[in-house]
């Protein structure tokens, strides 16, 4: 199967801090890393990577720039493109007011594809399916 992910389970997997992840999220990042599910990446999720890793927020395995590469050549990771149907999808709900989330939300939404992630009111919201727990 396919998933999107968002940007906090990402970090969690890659910076291996799988206890972070809840059950469900920890299983299909295994399964996608022994090639058995497929994670998309956003771009959106890359962007906030970079801004996140260059104020030392978070500490990713490689440095930025190879750290997408290992991804791009990853044969269990898409890389998403942000394009016309991503951003006017964000543009059609409002309740989620971070940018970053609505972008990613757009993602999975445009894809018909469940999102990973853990946030509450994001799983609350009824704008995408998620798996987390």
């Amino acid at each position: 199967m396919t998933y999107v992910t968002d940007t906090h389970a990402l970090i969690h997997h890659v910076t291996h801090r799988k206890r972070r992840l809840g059950r469900r999220a920890r299983d299909i990042f295994d399964r996608a890393d022994r090639g058995s599910d497929t994670i998309i990446v956003p771009f959106t999720v890359l962007e906030e990577v970079l801004l996140l890793s260059e104020v030392g927020k978070i500490r990713i395995p490689l440095p930025f720039r190879e750290f997408v590469i290992s991804l791009d050549k990853a044969d269990n990771v898409d890389l998403g493109v942000n394009d016309t149907a991503v951003l006017l999808e964000a543009a059609t709900f409002t309740s989620i007011r971070d940018s970053y989330d609505r972008m990613i939300i757009a993602q999975a939404r445009v894809a018909g594809l469940p999102l990973i992630n853990g946030d509450g009111k994001i799983q609350e919201s009824g704008l995408v399916r998620t798996v987390w727990d």
